[in-house]
């Protein structure tokens, strides 16, 4: 059997050897061969280009006969990006032939890639299976980045292996999610090198396809705006007026909080365009340069165009959009990943001066109405440790409570016993006299007093401590998965032993300034961040010190400034995501709960009495030297670690 399907194999390989090459388009190729998995595609079958028009030019610039080199794609997810770049790869496999490279951000984009995308395609679709039945186990021609087919070879790199290619000839290459790339440690331009890697091909064709991150940041846009910006403009379906979907133009009918019905308004004529029109009018669709002349075609598509039956309707993602106002960590990513757009970043438009001129006739170590809930923040520094108590309330609200600086030498016990004592005795009385304690406090691990950190974390003298350490990787979740520090000589996790969180800080520090911007010209009462009066210049200083360097695709510090209220600030919204609290999360209900508890309806509110104060961001003569306090009965921090 094996000897026969073989021969059959040749046989066609010879057949395909003597009959002259037919002209074909990546779309044509697609519609009559390719075949969708249920592993990979919301739709498992044959693939139909109708389903999306708005990738038929797309994918036919990349064709053989096609005289353009490059092709650039910014779009949303979800919209068949991948899938364009996969029909071209079974194209190039089964028809183009030649070298061809791959390049994804990491490597779990990779293997992801090759599981849900590439396998499923090489097992259901026979033209791509075929060529890839002879390939041999020997020489390295079959394995994780090298798929040999007859005709060429695939070579699949992460975009910090592109070095690797450097004595490789490739034809073709797909730059998947380039905004995913580590730029700011990648030795040289991935995609600069691809294509010295295709200069010897005349023919040569890139595809560089991705969702956009950070304005002025993204290279994606970059590429989109280099090219001559092509939008897939629809006819309407009343006046007939050409036109590309815009987010600005969409409406919607709320009940509630939720929205049930949305529309879209022509934007030459008003006309009520309903979401069962857009089938029809996206296969009306045309392709219009908003840059004519450039050297490349480039392309952008949102959400908006999801077929009817995949992706978002207009009523979830108007029900998205919706439910991001006022969150960062929610309207950044449906900027990017919904509407095919970049996060405009203005951190640098932020000034001390004008949070300064914030700042609301509330004292510090006192609970002003609506607080609910509070957490800490403790940054480590080598002669002190700078403490933030933040408070939180309804519809993401958020209060500085206490900011305090306690002076001595991390590497000594009695510091940490200040510690444990000064949070224990965090207590506030709020205006209705009831007593509330912290939540949880997030504490700094790094530096030169670690293990001290995870002394004092492992001892549990305070409630909730979490050890955190920052990692400034773009994406990365504000409180990440722990990982267990203390195993013993087998390598066996300790039971109760130390977990230490990663902390998004990039994540984090986007979140916070762009609440900080949105609040903006809006009055106390509709503010997100709330500060007392009683905080000094500097603590203002110290919470913008830092700027976002899209170029770098990373935050830096201002130069001559300080970040540790910076520091605090991410410290205790961390503490704020812990894994029994999730603050973040509450839900309606969880808030009504709290407020019973501590907002009782028949008790009249009063001003609350603060209690001892401590010093805001106090700058401690270099003389005094740190006293260590007697730890009340109770705290669990007497003992020795």
């Amino acid at each position: 059997m094996q000897t026969a399907n073989a021969y059959q194999i040749a046989y066609k390989a010879a057949q395909r050897a003597v009959r002259p090459k037919q002209f074909l388009t990546v779309s044509e190729w697609a519609d009559t061969n390719r075949k969708l998995s249920s592993e990979g595609s919301a739709e498992a079958g044959d693939w139909k280009t109708s389903r999306t028009p708005y990738l038929r030019e797309i994918m036919d610039q990349l064709s053989e006969d096609s005289p353009t080199r490059e092709v650039w794609f910014m779009k949303s997810s979800q919209v068949g990006g991948t899938e364009c770049g996969s029909n071209w790869l079974g194209y190039i496999m089964d028809h183009a032939k030649g070298p061809v490279g791959v390049v994804m951000p990491t490597e779990k984009a990779l293997k992801d890639w090759f599981s849900q995308k590439f396998d499923p395609m090489a097992e259901q679709t026979p033209a791509v299976r075929d060529v890839l039945a002879t390939r041999s186990n020997k020489g390295g021609d079959n394995s994780a980045e090298r798929k040999k087919f007859i005709g060429g070879i695939l070579y699949a790199k992460t975009a910090g292996s592109t070095t690797d290619l450097k004595s490789t000839s490739m034809r073709y290459a797909i730059a998947d999610e380039v905004d995913e790339y580590d730029w700011t440690t990648l030795q040289g331009d991935p995609i600069e090198l691809l294509k010295v890697r295709q200069t010897t091909f005349h023919d040569r064709k890139l595809f560089g396809v991705s969702s956009p991150t950070v304005k002025d940041g993204s290279k994606i846009e970059e590429k989109f705006e280099g090219g001559d910006q092509r939008r897939y403009m629809l006819p309407c379906p009343h006046c007939g007026e050409l036109q590309h979907l815009r987010w600005g133009q969409v409406q919607w009918h709320l009940i509630g909080k939720y929205v049930t019905r949305a529309w879209y308004v022509c934007e030459h004529n008003g006309c009520v365009i309903e979401e069962h029109h857009k089938t029809a009018m996206m296969a009306a669709g045309v392709w219009h340069a908003h840059n004519p002349g450039a050297a490349y075609p480039s392309y952008h598509i949102s959400a908006l165009y999801s077929p009817v039956g995949l992706g978002l309707s207009w009523v979830e993602l108007a029900n998205e959009w919706i439910a991001a106002q006022g969150d960062p960590a929610k309207l950044m990513p449906f900027m990017n990943t919904r509407l095919g757009e970049t996060w405009a970043d203005r951190s640098h438009d932020l000034k001390p001066n004008v949070l300064l001129a914030r700042v609301e006739p509330y004292d510090l170590r006192t609970i002003p109405i609506g607080c609910l809930a509070l957490t800490a923040g403790v940054d480590t520094q080598d002669d002190r440790l700078e403490i933030k108590i933040k408070g939180w309330g309804r519809d993401s609200n958020a209060w500085t409570i206490d900011y305090h600086v306690l002076w001595g030498n991390p590497a000594e016990d009695k510091l940490w016993m200040a510690l444990a004592e000064y949070l224990n005795g965090a207590v506030f009385v709020n205006a209705w006299g009831k007593i509330m304690r912290l939540e949880a406090t997030g504490i700094d691990t790094g530096g030169h007093h670690t293990h001290m950190v995870y002394q004092f974390v492992r001892s549990e003298s305070v409630r909730r401590p979490l050890a955190l350490k920052g990692a400034n990787t773009t994406g990365r979740a504000i409180l990440g998965k722990p990982t267990k520090q203390d195993v013993n000589w087998k390598g066996e996790t300790i039971k109760k032993g130390v977990s230490l969180y990663t902390v998004g800080g990039d994540t984090a520090k986007h979140w916070i300034y762009a609440r900080l911007n949105a609040d903006t010209d809006k009055p106390a009462n509709e503010r997100k961040e709330h500060f007392s009066h009683q905080l000094e210049a500097k603590y203002f200083d110290q919470l913008v010190s830092e700027a976002f360097n899209p170029k770098k695709n990373r935050w830096e510090i201002k130069k001559g400034k300080r970040n540790e209220v910076l520091d605090t600030d991410i410290y205790a919204l961390a503490a704020s995501h812990h894994p029994e609290l999730y603050i973040h999360k509450w839900k309606t209900a969880d808030w009504d709960k709290r407020e019973a508890m501590l907002q009782p309806a028949h008790v009249t509110p009063s001003e609350p009495e603060p209690l001892p104060a401590t010093h805001p961001l106090v700058e401690a003569p270099q003389a005094k030297k740190p006293v260590a306090r007697p730890v009340r009965r109770g705290q669990g921090f007497a003992k020795r670690w």
